[in-house]
């Protein structure tokens, strides 16, 4: 989810960062006090409706909402091993739907804010500091991603199995590495 910007010219685009998030907190708050069906309806298909107001294709709904599609059936299915027909299917409502519309939500807020608009953000609300741990907490996901995807092609370069627990000390080694050169730089600018 963390930077998946996607720039368009919307009215969702041009809103300012903090109206946004305050308004997904705001939903996500209501449906976890009113946890009843049509509510959880309603904001579903509103948020959906956002997308296209959004000049988002789609795909970036699937996106949005593929991920926790699993999560969703597990969590669905808990209630029914459960709780059985139809009282499980019941229970499940209110969390799945939570869950969807949460996944939405958050979705878009990040598919149309920058994440240095977020990060400013907090920056305003909490200090600098935090304001410079989003910013590096953020640009350290795709850095991860990295490095994980890097150690594993040269393992299987090697002809070895690459599986995710097979490289993860190299992968833990090189991102303490980094962290360890990114210290030193800011203790070096004095933050």
């Amino acid at each position: 989810m963390i930077g998946q910007y996607v720039p368009r010219d919307s009215p969702v685009h041009r809103l300012p960062a903090g109206v946004k998030l305050v308004a997904m907190l705001a939903l996500v708050t209501v449906l976890a006090i009113v946890p009843h069906p049509v509510p959880l309806a309603v904001a579903a298909v509103t948020v959906a409706a956002l997308f296209p107001v959004a000049r988002l294709r789609p795909v970036h709904l699937w996106r949005a909402v593929a991920p926790a599609l699993l999560f969703a059936a597990v969590l669905t299915g808990f209630y029914l091993l459960s709780q059985g027909w139809p009282d499980g299917a019941r229970a499940a409502v209110a969390p799945v739907g939570q869950l969807l519309v949460g996944v939405l939500a958050g979705n878009l807020l990040v598919f149309t804010t920058r994440v240095t608009d977020l990060a400013s953000l907090a920056g305003r609300l909490l200090g600098w500091r935090v304001e410079l741990l989003v910013a590096l907490t953020i640009r350290s996901i795709p850095t991860v991603i990295a490095v994980v995807r890097q150690t594993r092609e040269a393992a299987w370069a090697r002809g070895q199995r690459a599986s995710l627990i097979r490289v993860l000390p190299t992968v833990l080694v090189r991102l303490i590495r980094d962290a360890d050169l990114m210290g030193e730089a800011l203790v070096a600018r004095g933050l």
